[in-house]
C-alpha cells in the first residue's frame, strides 16, 4: 500500500476511534511510524486529510445513493440498501460522532454535508414513492416527505445518540439496531400482502439486537 494511502486509513481509524478533535497529524506519524516531515509531504495538514477522507466518503455515498434510484428496487433490495447506507456511515463515522464541531471548523465540509444530508432525504422520498407505486407501501395517510425525513434523521443521529448511551456496543449490533429502527418508522405503512416479509425482517433484526 502507497504511503500516502496508509496515511489515510490510520488517519480513519485514528479518527473514528480517538475522535477527530483528538488526533493530530504527529499523532498519526508516530502510529505509522513515519516522520513528521513524511507525513506532510503528501498531505499539508490535517485539514487536508479530512477533506480527502470526506470526499472519498462523499463520492461512495453518493454512488449507492445513485444506483437504488437507477431503477426501482423490491421492498427486499430496500432493506439490503438501508444495512449498505448504516455500513457506509459506520466507516467514516467520526464525520457523525462530531458532526457540529466538524462542520464549525471546516466550512467547505459544512456546505458539502449539507447537500449530501438533502440528497439522502430526496434519494429516500423516492424509494418510498417507488415502494408505494408497487403496493409495497399504503398511501394512505402516508406523508412520503417527513417519513424520509425522519429516516434521514436517524441515519444521521444513530451512531452519535448508541455512542452516547451505549459506547461499547460492536458495530454489528449497532447497525442491526438501526436498520431495525428504521423497519419500525416504516411499519405502520407496509401493504398487508408485504406483511410476512416485514415480520421476517424485523424478527431477523430484533434477534441480533
Amino acid at each position: 500500500m502507497k504511503t500516502r494511502d496508509r496515511i489515510l486509513l490510520t488517519s480513519l481509524l485514528l479518527f473514528n476511534e480517538e475522535g477527530e478533535q483528538n488526533v493530530t497529524t504527529v499523532d498519526i506519524a508516530n502510529e505509522m511510524d513515519i516522520s513528521p516531515g513524511n507525513l506532510y509531504y503528501h498531505f499539508k495538514g490535517k485539514e487536508s486529510i479530512i477533506d480527502t477522507l470526506y470526499s472519498q466518503y462523499e463520492t461512495e455515498l453518493l454512488s449507492l445513493l445513485n444506483q437504488s434510484t437507477d431503477k426501482p428496487l423490491t421492498i427486499e433490495e430496500h432493506w439490503y440498501f438501508i444495512y449498505v447506507i448504516f455500513e457506509e456511515i459506520y466507516k467514516f463515522r467520526f464525520f457523525y460522532l462530531n458532526s457540529s464541531d466538524i462542520v464549525l471548523r471546516y466550512p467547505d465540509i459544512e456546505r458539502r454535508f449539507r447537500r449530501l444530508i438533502n440528497n439522502k432525504v430526496k434519494t429516500v422520498e423516492t424509494l418510498c414513492q417507488h415502494l408505494i407505486q408497487q403496493k409495497a407501501l399504503k398511501d394512505d395517510l402516508l406523508d412520503t416527505q417527513l417519513l424520509a425525513e425522519n429516516i434521514s434523521l436517524c441515519l444521521l443521529y444513530w451512531f452519535p445518540y448508541q455512542h452516547l448511551l451505549n459506547p461499547n456496543v460492536d458495530d454489528v449490533t449497532l447497525i442491526h439496531k438501526g436498520v431495525y429502527h428504521v423497519l419500525s418508522l416504516v411499519a405502520p405503512y407496509i401493504d398487508h400482502g408485504n406483511q410476512e416479509f416485514a415480520q421476517a425482517i424485523q424478527a431477523l433484526y430484533k434477534e441480533n439486537t
